[in-house]
């Protein structure tokens, strides 16, 4: 009497399949087959969509914007409507520094930066978003690198320059939102 309880465990468990889908370790996806998934679901990347993201950058696009059509226009005026181009815009912060945005194979700005306190805005910048590019303000002798990965994700990359951290004064917003001129 003792074995049934027993035995009709044994088979209760012996019947039960393994989850293998709990044990199976996750795809990791490219970056283009990230942005195609996005595309696929027809919505822009959003934070949940970037990941290991630097201490120095964030993901917003909660803010207001301006108009489709002002965006689709603003971005005809710059040539960067296609894919393979973002926008680097410098926004707060600059006081005349010397500022360079390049990647290993061509400078896309070189010069003297200052930040208009009415706009808000200092520089916009096209840039080719294939390879890492790299800000440098030889000032402060300071610099960050945008890796290609996020850069092909958002349309607008925004670049604050902050006072407050001397080892790395930039603070940078990765964004789909065309924020308005004021």
């Amino acid at each position: 009497m003792k074995k049934i309880p027993f035995l009709a465990l044994i088979v209760l468990f012996s019947m039960c399949k393994s989850a293998s889908h709990i044990f199976a370790p996750e795809k990791k996806l490219t970056i283009e087959e990230k942005i195609e998934k996005i595309k696929e679901e027809d919505r822009l990347p959003e934070e949940k969509d970037v990941i290991d993201l630097p201490d120095y950058a964030q993901v917003r696009d909660d803010f207001r914007s301006v108009s489709d059509k002002t965006k689709e226009n603003y971005l005809q005026g710059m040539k960067a409507t296609g894919d393979e181009y973002s926008v680097v815009i410098l926004t707060q912060g600059y006081k005349g520094e010397d500022i360079i945005i390049k990647n290993a194979d061509k400078n896309f700005f070189k010069g003297m930066t200052m930040s208009d306190l009415q706009t808000g805005i200092a520089k916009s910048v096209r840039v080719e978003n294939g390879q890492d590019f790299i800000i440098r303000d030889n000032y402060t002798d300071s610099e960050i690198t945008i890796e290609s990965d996020y850069a092909k994700m958002f349309k607008f990359i925004y670049i604050m320059k902050t006072s407050t951290n001397k080892e790395n004064p930039f603070k940078v917003t990765f964004s789909n939102t065309l924020r308005p001129v004021r």
